[in-house]
C-alpha cells in the first residue's frame, strides 16, 4: 500500500513537472500563483456591496426620493464597482487563457499576467474607499471622479494574444450587464417614486442609455475585430485597434455604473477637494533600503520572471550598492505621486525597463506633474534610480530581454 502510494505521488509529480516545463519552457507562461491569491483576498466585495444595496432599498422606504437616496450612496457606490470591475476582469482573462489551452492552466502569457496582477493592486483601494464612505456621511475622496478602470497594460513588440482578446471581450460584456440592470434598477425607483420626477432625472435616464447605446457599439465593433483576428488571421493594426474598441466600451460602461447616482460625471472630471488632496502629502527623508527592498519597485513582470533567480539578486545587490544602500526622498516622492496618477487613470503601465532595478515605464494620458517634472500627455516616463531623476520621452527603446545593470 505504502510502495502504490509513493508511486502515485511520484507520478503526480512527473506530470506537474511536465506541465511547468509545457508553460514555462515551451510557452514561455508565467505562474498566475499571485493572481489568484488577490482574488481570494477581494471575497468581501460582494458583502459590501449589498449592505450598499440594503442602504439604498431602506432609505427610499423610508420616504427618501429615489435619487437622493442614490445620491447618499453615490461615494461607496462608485468605489465598490471599481472592486468589483478589476475582479471580474482578472477572473475573464484567467477563464478565456484556460479554456484557450487546458494544459497551461496556473500560467498566463506575460502581457496578461501584467494586466491581471496591475487590476489586481487596484481592488484593495476600491475596498478601503468603499468602506471608508459608506461608514463615514461626511467622507471626501482623494480621488478626481469618475474613476477610470485600469491601468491598461499594453503588449510589447508582439500582437495581443487572442485568449487575451477574448478575456477581455468576456469582462466588458459582464461589466455591460451591469451597467443595464443598474439602469434598470434606477428607472423602477424612480417610476414607483410617490414625489413629482424633476425633468432633470429623467433626462439623466435619457443620458444613461445613450451612453450604454455608445458603448455597445464600441463592443461590437471590437468583437467583430477579434472575429477577423481568430477566423483569417490578421495584421498587428487589427490587433490593437480590437484592443483599443475593447478598452474605451469598458471605460464607457464603467462610467455608466458611476453615473447612475452621479449625473455630473457625464458632464465632465469632477475633481477631488484640494483639502483631500493635500492631505497625503509627506516630508519626504532619504531611507535606507536593502537590495531585497529594491524588488518593490520593480514590474510585476520583473518580480514574476527574476526574483529569486541568481541573475535578479546579484542585479538587485549591484543596484543596491551603486544606489548607497539608500532610497532617496526624490524617489520616495516619484513613487507616491506616480501611484496616484495611476489611481486616478492619468497614467498607466506599458512596460518595464530591461536595466536593474526593473521599474515600471509608464505613459501619460494626461499633462502630469510628478516630483516637480512636467510630463506631457502620451508621453512615457519612469524613474532613472541610477541617476536620481525623472526620464520622459515620446517613446523609449525596446528589448527583449532583462539586462544586467548599467554602468
Amino acid at each position: 500500500m505504502q510502495n502504490s502510494t509513493q508511486a502515485k505521488s511520484f507520478v503526480g509529480s512527473m506530470r506537474e513537472s511536465a506541465h511547468n516545463f509545457y508553460a514555462t519552457a515551451m510557452r514561455g507562461e508565467v505562474s498566475d500563483a499571485n493572481v489568484r491569491g488577490y482574488l481570494r483576498a477581494a471575497s468581501q466585495i460582494e458583502d459590501i456591496w449589498q449592505q450598499i444595496d440594503d442602504k439604498i432599498a431602506a432609505a427610499i422606504a423610508a420616504g427618501t426620493a429615489p435619487w437622493d437616496a442614490y445620491g447618499q450612496l453615490r461615494y461607496p457606490l462608485a468605489f465598490i464597482r471599481a472592486a468589483r470591475a478589476c475582479q471580474v476582469f482578472v477572473e475573464q482573462l484567467l477563464a478565456a487563457d484556460a479554456a484557450f489551452d487546458p494544459k497551461t492552466v496556473g500560467y498566463l502569457p506575460h502581457v496578461t499576467y501584467d494586466q491581471a496582477d496591475a487590476l489586481c493592486h487596484q481592488i484593495e483601494p476600491g475596498l478601503e474607499r468603499a468602506v471608508a464612505a459608506l461608514n463615514d456621511p461626511n467622507f471626501v475622496p482623494d480621488v478626481s471622479l469618475p474613476l477610470v478602470i485600469g491601468p491598461r497594460i499594453e503588449s510589447e513588440g508582439a500582437p495581443c494574444p487572442v485568449p487575451h482578446l477574448e478575456g477581455m471581450i468576456a469582462a466588458t460584456r459582464e461589466i455591460r450587464e451591469w451597467a443595464a440592470g443598474l439602469i434598470a434598477q434606477y428607472s423602477n425607483a424612480i417610476a414607483q417614486a410617490k414625489v413629482e420626477v424633476p425633468q432633470a432625472i429623467t433626462n439623466h435616464i435619457t443620458a444613461l442609455q445613450g451612453q450604454l447605446a455608445q458603448g455597445d457599439s464600441q463592443l461590437r465593433y471590437g468583437s467583430d475585430l477579434v472575429g477577423q483576428v481568430t477566423q483569417y488571421g490578421a495584421t498587428p493594426q487589427l490587433h490593437e485597434d480590437a484592443e483599443n474598441s475593447l478598452w474605451e466600451a469598458t471605460q464607457k460602461f464603467f462610467l455608466v455604473n458611476q453615473a447612475v447616482a452621479m449625473p455630473e460625471l457625464l458632464r465632465g472630471t469632477v475633481p477631488a477637494p484640494r483639502s483631500a488632496q493635500g492631505a497625503r502629502r509627506t516630508a519626504y527623508r532619504d531611507m535606507r533600503i536593502r537590495p531585497a527592498d529594491l524588488w518593490r519597485v520593480a514590474a510585476p513582470s520583473a518580480r514574476s520572471e527574476i526574483r529569486g533567480t541568481e541573475f535578479g539578486t546579484d542585479e538587485m545587490n549591484e543596484m543596491c550598492e551603486k544606489m548607497g544602500g539608500i532610497l532617496s526622498a526624490g524617489a520616495q516622492q516619484y513613487l507616491d505621486e506616480t501611484e496616484a496618477a495611476v489611481a486616478r487613470g492619468d497614467a498607466y503601465i506599458i512596460a518595464a525597463m530591461a536595466n536593474c532595478p526593473f521599474e515600471p515605464l509608464y505613459k501619460a494620458r494626461r499633462p502630469l506633474e510628478i516630483a516637480g517634472a512636467n510630463i506631457p500627455i502620451g508621453y512615457e516616463f519612469h524613474w532613472n534610480f541610477h541617476r536620481g531623476h525623472i526620464e520622459t520621452a515620446p517613446r523609449f527603446g525596446r528589448v527583449d530581454n532583462w539586462q544586467e545593470c548599467e554602468e
